[in-house]
């Protein structure tokens, strides 16, 4: 018998007995059991031709663990265990093997143990082919909002319903938030956010007769959970690269067939590169999902270019559930303030550079949620890590409250380093050995230098496992200074050169 730690609630131990026959005895060759369909790890034994007569016999197996879990307790464990117990015609104990794998809680990763895997034989060349486009799209913002999408939504219409009813039933949706928004809030609530927003939500539910508050929920999926990579980096003629792997879905479902995230494999098939337009001109693209309007991954050629991360604390919902309970109306939403922010015109009284307003917009609001941003400029040394947490209390009442920490280039380019990184944890400790992207993308960007930084060895390392893994959607590749802009559908199966997360 194969299972996991009760806590992770993630197998059922009576589904996971070996092959046997109708008669009880072991069928003869190699029988495999899955952990969480295969995406987590799976479990081999080798039954022999039993001899009725033979003094001994050999029963080969092996276990691979792509990963152990992640300590959130009481939701999940960090153990594994394997128990194999084989018992006589009596009934009693013969032989019994018990294998326990445990992360422990505390335990953080270390970076002389992590190593540059962008030469793996599965990072897809570069440029990528053909299989990985995200197809193009335009709209017009000087379209009325409620018809801004029309065109785009409508024949997508089946794949988000299915994208929101796998986020619906997946297992670590918060189920307050989830109720909330679906008893009747939708309208009520949405009187409190950016009305072109709200317009447009209301009009793609009109053009996909989707359920308005099925279709709010898909639209506040990432103020909930996700986990991403982004890095800013400045090459040796002090040009400014963006880049960004965009990674949703871990335990909200998983798919035994394809042995990965079921929620990961909708949202790539929902995968949009957009171009907005007004007055007759390209005034930013994007990379998101159909049906939402929130802005995840942006450019403004000329200006700057914007990724958002999670960030994991203790207030992780706690302001977006006040605010659906009437509270916090001082709050904004993350993604509808970056798409204010680069739709925004630029008030060059006020503000030097387009990149200036930004990042002063974005340091400055006042967040429902914890949150990484990520901008990048048109200049040298334009670029930062902005770490946001909810808007709870203020210590000091003339300095922004909204921020943990904001990581500008020009310190990483005084330290001697040519970039900042950011994932889903605080940049002053170390991130936890079971989800540890950030040395292994470091190691990649030191052995790469600033000289040879270009598109293409920035793709090989946003591809490099585990900085592209089983939850990666996208990857994006971008350069305020010229407009260069490029995303690719990413995609792996858990296994050795893929981490499930």
């Amino acid at each position: 018998m194969l299972r996991n730690s009760p806590a992770a609630g993630l197998t059922d131990p009576s589904s996971l007995q070996f092959k046997i026959d109708a008669s009880g005895k072991a069928t003869p060759g190699a029988h495999s059991v899955d952990v969480y369909g295969g995406v987590l790890g799976r479990a081999w034994l080798t039954y022999p031709n039993w001899a009725a007569k033979a003094a001994s016999t050999t029963i080969s197996g092996h276990i691979d663990i792509w990963t152990v879990l992640p300590a959130i307790p009481p939701i999940l464990s960090t153990a594994f265990e394997f128990k194999w117990t084989l018992k006589d015609s009596t009934g009693a104990e013969v032989l019994c093997l018990q294998v326990d794998v445990a992360q422990p809680p505390t335990s953080g990763a270390d970076k002389s143990q992590d190593k540059c895997n962008s030469a793996l034989p599965d990072v897809a060349p570069y440029p990528p082919p053909a299989g990985m486009a995200i197809p193009s799209v335009v709209v017009d913002l000087d379209d009325p909002p409620e018809k801004r999408w029309d065109a785009i939504v409508t024949p997508r219409a089946g794949t988000m319903q299915k994208l929101i009813d796998t986020f619906l039933h997946g297992g670590m949706a918060n189920r307050t938030i989830v109720k909330l928004l679906l008893a009747g809030a939708a309208d009520l609530e949405m009187k409190r956010m950016p009305q072109d927003f709200v317009k447009e939500i209301k009009g793609i539910a009109k053009a996909t007769k989707i359920n308005v508050g099925e279709l709010w929920v898909l639209n506040m999926m990432y103020e909930l959970s996700g986990f991403c990579t982004s890095v800013v980096a400045q090459d040796d003629n002090g040009q400014v690269w963006h880049g960004r792997n965009l990674d949703f879905g871990l335990f909200m479902g998983n798919d035994p067939k394809t042995h990965t995230w079921a929620l990961t494999d909708v949202l790539r098939d929902l995968l949009l590169n957009v171009e907005f337009k007004k007055g007759g001109k390209t005034l930013y693209s994007a990379t998101t999902y159909a049906g939402f309007v929130g802005l995840l991954s942006g450019q403004k050629t000329g200006a700057f270019s914007i990724s958002v991360d999670t960030r994991y604390d203790g207030t992780l919902d706690e302001g977006v559930i006040g605010w659906l309970l009437g509270k916090n109306d001082d709050c904004q939403f993350l993604t509808f303030e970056t798409r204010l922010a680069i739709e925004a015109d630029h008030d060059a009284a006020k503000y030097t550079t387009p990149y200036d307003q930004a990042f002063t917009m974005l340091r400055d609001y006042n967040p429902l949620g914890p949150a990484y941003i990520i901008i990048a400029g048109a200049q040298s040394g334009e670029g930062a890590v902005i770490a946001k947490a909810f808007n709870a209390t203020a210590e000091k009442a003339h300095e922004p409250m909204t921020n943990v920490d904001v990581w500008p280039l020009t310190e990483a380019l005084s330290d001697g380093s040519f970039y900042v990184l950011q994932t889903n944890y605080d940049r002053k400790s170390a991130p936890p050995g079971f989800d540890d992207r950030r040395y292994p993308a470091e190691n990649c960007l030191d052995a790469l230098g600033p000289k040879k930084l270009t598109p293409a060895e920035l793709w090989k390392v946003m591809s490099a496992t585990p900085t592209r893994n089983a939850m990666t959607t996208f990857t994006q590749i971008l350069s305020p200074k010229t407009g260069h802009f490029e995303s690719y559908k990413q995609n792996c199966v858990p296994g050795p050169t893929c981490a499930p997360f």
